[in-house]
């Protein structure tokens, strides 16, 4: 192989290379922006159900904040599971989860939820320690409710 056919080779190399962590970059850029918007709209949705607790004394309907969702065009906010039917009165604020929406984000930006906890805070949540919270504080029935309508 002469000198230009080894340039050539190493200028390919170097594309190659460039563009390969190009790509990946771009991904988990646009992993962790998708997360915080999705995060930022959960904070929206959960000013909107603390202004509506606050104003009627009751947590919202589940229709009224897929609607709420739908009206602030909250796109990255897909999948939320609303939990106010199986929260009982008298549940602690701080340790209840009142709404979360799961993610699985691969690359730096790892998989895990975005938790509305009935106090109004919101936290991202790693896989892991959301499935025990959420396994802790599932009943049965809504536990065969979930499996009848999300096995598809």
């Amino acid at each position: 192989m002469n000198t230009q056919q080894k340039k050539l080779v190493a200028n390919i190399v170097t594309v190659v290379v460039f563009t390969v962590a190009m790509v990946v970059s771009f991904a988990n850029i646009k992993n962790a922006i998708n997360r915080s918007e999705a995060m930022r709209a959960m904070e929206l949705v959960s000013a909107e159900v603390l202004r509506y607790r606050k104003t009627r004394g009751s947590l919202p309907p589940e229709n009224y904040v897929k609607q709420y969702i739908d009206q602030i065009g909250a796109v990255r906010l897909s999948g939320l599971y609303y939990r106010a039917p199986w929260i009982e009165l008298g549940s602690e604020p701080n340790s209840t989860i009142l709404a979360y929406s799961e993610k699985n984000y691969r690359g730096f930006v790892k998989a895990g939820s975005i938790v509305l906890w009935l106090s109004g805070e919101i936290e991202w949540m790693n896989k892991k320690q959301f499935e025990q919270t959420l396994t802790a504080q599932q009943k049965q029935q809504e536990f065969q409710w979930l499996q009848e309508h999300f096995q598809k």
